[in-house]
């Protein structure tokens, strides 16, 4: 499985959407980024 790399900005980015303060695993960002898309897409459709 390739690693993902993300830049400190990035990941500051990423946890003001999500809404973490002390996660500092690129995944489980991502992670959570799909869960909120899927939300906001389900609330579209």
């Amino acid at each position: 499985m390739p690693q993902l790399q993300i830049t400190s900005a990035t990941m500051t980015r990423i946890k003001e959407i999500v809404g973490t303060n002390q996660v500092h695993d690129g995944d489980y960002l991502v992670n959570e980024m799909i869960d909120i898309l899927q939300k906001k897409i389900r609330i579209l459709s």
